[in-house]
């Protein structure tokens, strides 16, 4: 009984090491200007260029109605290709601070 127990351990200690953890998003935020919203993407651009927004996974209400010029704080994770940022959440800028709908 006592090596069938073993037996067992290491075998789950052997799958465990053995298993691959999926790769960890990387989360990031972006502030700047919205220069287009169309559909399901947004371009916004930084100080340092531009940003593409991809926004199928944000709340549709965090992006309708934004508009060209508006101030905006984009959280979301790197695409795992680093062509876009894929939207969690969308700030705007109210007067004196960001608000989320």
């Amino acid at each position: 009984m006592r090596r069938s127990v073993i037996a067992a351990l290491v075998c789950g200690g052997a799958l465990a090491l053995g298993a691959e953890a999926p790769d960890a998003q990387q989360r990031t935020r972006v502030a700047g200007w919205v220069q287009w919203v169309g559909g399901p993407r947004m371009q916004v651009m930084t100080d340092g260029g531009t940003v593409a927004v991809d926004l199928q996974e944000a709340d549709q209400s965090a992006y309708r109605g934004l508009r060209a010029g508006e101030r905006v704080v984009v959280d979301g994770i790197v695409a795992s290709d680093r062509s876009r940022v894929i939207a969690r959440d969308i700030w705007r800028h109210e007067g004196s601070g960001f608000e989320s709908p």
